[in-house]
């Protein structure tokens, strides 16, 4: 059975930084990240963030990741996303993990990429969503930690 470990959280969280940290602490298996399998503009009105489009190029790629552990660093609101990806994955083993941050830090990280700046009050709304909603199977702390901190505590806590 192939493992697959989501990182999800907010925009600016460090998903896709810790994702590839871990890729490489694991040296071995695969990473994508679903952000760039979804740049395909303009979006359809019922699906902004092009969750399906994404699902579905996961779904094509998956029989080329079985057989070794996957991680794939995502943005996801609701367990109704979750889904619409894990549905296209059969047979794996799939682990989701919230990485959290304070707000303050959020912002901070999210300005410091120095672009889309008038979307920082909507990742700081993510992240409140994302608290409430609370689905993932286990949540990483990232204030005022490095990237290579937090993906030696998810290795240890994910079964790869």
């Amino acid at each position: 059975m192939t493992t697959v470990l989501w990182l999800l959280g907010p925009s600016g969280v460090g998903k896709s930084t810790v994702g590839w940290r871990l890729h490489r602490l694991l040296d071995r298996g695969s990473y994508v990240d679903a952000d760039q399998l979804g740049l395909c503009y303009p979006s359809n009105a019922d699906d902004p963030e092009n969750h399906r489009i994404k699902s579905s190029a996961l779904g094509a790629l998956w029989p080329e990741f079985k057989g070794s552990p996957l991680i794939v660093s995502g943005f996801l609101n609701t367990p109704g996303e979750a889904r619409l990806y894990t549905d296209r994955l059969p047979g794996a083993d799939i682990t989701l993990c919230r990485l959290r941050v304070d707000h303050a830090e959020l912002r901070a990280r999210f300005l410091g990429r120095g672009w889309l700046p008038g979307h920082v009050d909507q990742a700081l709304d993510d992240a409140d969503a994302l608290e409430r909603a609370d689905f993932a199977d286990f949540t990483v702390d990232t204030d005022g930690r490095a990237p290579a901190e937090i993906a030696a505590e998810i290795r240890e806590r994910w079964a790869a």
